[in-house]
């Protein structure tokens, strides 16, 4: 396992920030998913991630999912400029997020937390993305725990 895989999020950098994205490029892919818990995740990121890479649009290491139902979902990963070279998708929004650290299957909670957050600062919760910042491997490497951001679309 390659150390530098996934690396640890540093708290201050992303818990209970503002995020204003104004037509932020992402290169879009959808992936399949049973009972919410995603079938070719992975696949879909080393193929997106090559993608970029050969169009020389790598931004930043991060990716993004957004899950649209029991069967499948949206992953959105950051690039440095629009292109028509793959599917892409403009984001704009503010986002509050908030930080977790535990397995996924605290997921409810954590959305139930963003969303007492989003009241708290004045704001209403209209869409949640998330960015899972461990993967499986390198969770076992961390003691079984995940990081993951919940941006929470807020209005």
């Amino acid at each position: 396992m390659n150390q530098e895989c996934c690396k640890r999020l540093i708290p201050i950098e992303w818990e209970q920030k503002e995020i204003v994205w104004r037509d932020k490029p992402f290169y879009h892919d959808r992936y399949w998913s049973f009972l919410n818990v995603p079938i070719d995740f992975g696949r879909k990121i080393i193929r997106g991630l090559e993608r970029i890479r050969e169009a020389g649009l790598f931004s930043e290491q991060m990716v993004l999912s957004k899950g649209d139902g029991l069967w499948g979902g949206e992953m959105l990963i950051p690039i440095s400029q629009r292109t028509d070279r793959f599917k892409t998708e403009l984001v704009t929004g503010r986002f509050l997020t908030k930080l977790f650290e535990g397995h996924y299957g605290d997921m409810r909670r954590w959305i139930k937390e963003t969303k007492k957050y989003a009241a708290e600062k004045g704001f209403k919760a209209k869409e949640f993305i998330f960015f899972y910042a461990t993967c499986p491997k390198c969770a076992k490497k961390y003691g079984d725990k995940v990081q993951v951001v919940v941006f929470a679309r807020v209005e």
